[in-house]
């Protein structure tokens, strides 16, 4: 598959898939090896966003409950304590 080494999935902060193809793949791959190729892309990027439903290879793991604090309604009172939102 040639364009899945010189393009590029990614996704942005709200998790929403970000595809970058080259201008030069554009231009000199014929349209239909550039549909396959993109559409295996995305099938394997669905793959991997539900193929895991628990903490198994999430690096945020490593992370969570490291801390600890007196506070117990941190996510109710998020906006509040972090912005002094009322």
């Amino acid at each position: 598959m040639i364009i899945k080494e010189n393009c590029n999935l990614s996704f942005d902060l709200s998790g929403n898939l970000l595809l970058t193809i080259p201008k030069s793949y554009l231009q000199n791959v014929e349209q239909e090896v550039l549909l396959k190729s993109v559409e295996r892309l995305i099938n394997s990027a669905k793959k991997k966003i539900t193929s895991s439903n628990d903490w198994n290879g999430d690096s945020a793991a490593d992370i969570v409950g490291i801390c600890a604090s007196s506070t117990n309604d941190g996510s109710v009172q998020h906006d509040r304590d972090i912005y002094g939102l009322e």
